[in-house]
């Protein structure tokens, strides 16, 4: 795995533990609430950084993707949210269609490196 593809694995944790301190930070102080705000840039330049190699459709795609996917178990595991059959199913689609983009990766490369210039 490339130095950029865990940095993109790293912005993902950043914005998962972001938008659990955001649910939290909601009965909070201000302050508190700052904290978010900050991993959510932070995770932006990470992403950012992974955007230098990897193309931003399926960069973006996987980072947001992952992030829902995460998002969801941390809200069930943590916070006691409903994960039903049907919400289990949109997340394991969510996966099937991360896959298939970062599939394309491969020919992409073949025929380039993803830049319009």
């Amino acid at each position: 795995m490339s130095f950029h593809w865990l940095v993109l694995l790293a912005a993902i944790a950043v914005e998962i533990v972001a938008t659990a301190a955001l649910k939290s930070a909601v009965s909070t102080s201000w302050l508190v609430g700052t904290l978010p705000l900050i991993l959510i840039g932070f995770s932006f330049i990470l992403l950012s950084i992974a955007l230098r190699v990897i193309p931003m459709a399926v960069a973006y795609a996987v980072w947001e993707g992952l992030g829902i996917v995460g998002i969801a178990l941390i809200g069930h595991v943590l916070f006691g949210e409903h994960l039903t059959a049907a919400r289990a199913a949109g997340l394991a689609a969510i996966l099937a269609g991360i896959l298939l983009i970062e599939n394309g990766v491969g020919h992409e490369r073949s025929e380039g490196d993803g830049r319009l210039v």
